[in-house]
């Protein structure tokens, strides 16, 4: 069956996409969640008559998490955290805490697009992967240091 996506379903595509699905997937998936809609004629003839439209707002988002990006690689983070001995902290630094600090420097970005490692449980030099959006990746250096007491 073919379908119209009305938004990004992960595994499948991005919202607009024209797909050919598995009956059985858009009856009991796609089509009770408004995820798509049956690509009959004149659903395609309005697909087609927007595709401009789809593109230049690709390309316009595209482009905003490219410039996100680029400021996100040039942007060196300092957490100020509690420490103890050894430099071993009190608890963890959380994707959370940083993209509260991300969204305290300007940057307006969901901290679920940060992908830590592994949890930052000492005193050091950490590099994290920020995935923006498909194809559009930046890795962020933070620096975990001991907070003033």
């Amino acid at each position: 069956m073919k379908v119209i996506l009305k938004r990004d379903v992960k595994g499948l595509g991005r919202e607009g996409d024209l797909k050919d699905v598995k009956d059985g997937y858009a009856r009991n998936f796609l089509l009770p969640t408004a995820a798509a809609v049956v690509a009959d004629k004149g659903a395609v003839a309005n697909w087609e008559r927007h595709r401009d439209q789809r593109e230049e707002r690709d390309r316009s988002a595209r482009a905003e998490a490219e410039g996100m990006a680029e400021k996100l690689r040039e942007l060196k983070l300092e957490i100020p955290v509690k420490a103890g001995e050894r430099g071993r902290l009190f608890g963890a630094v959380t994707g959370h805490q940083i993209g509260e600090i991300i969204n305290r420097e300007g940057i307006e970005l969901d901290r679920h697009a940060l992908h830590l490692r592994e949890p930052i449980k000492a005193l050091g030099d950490y590099k994290i992967d920020v995935k923006i959006m498909p194809g559009v990746e930046a890795v962020l250096s933070i620096s975990v240091v001991a907070a003033e007491s």
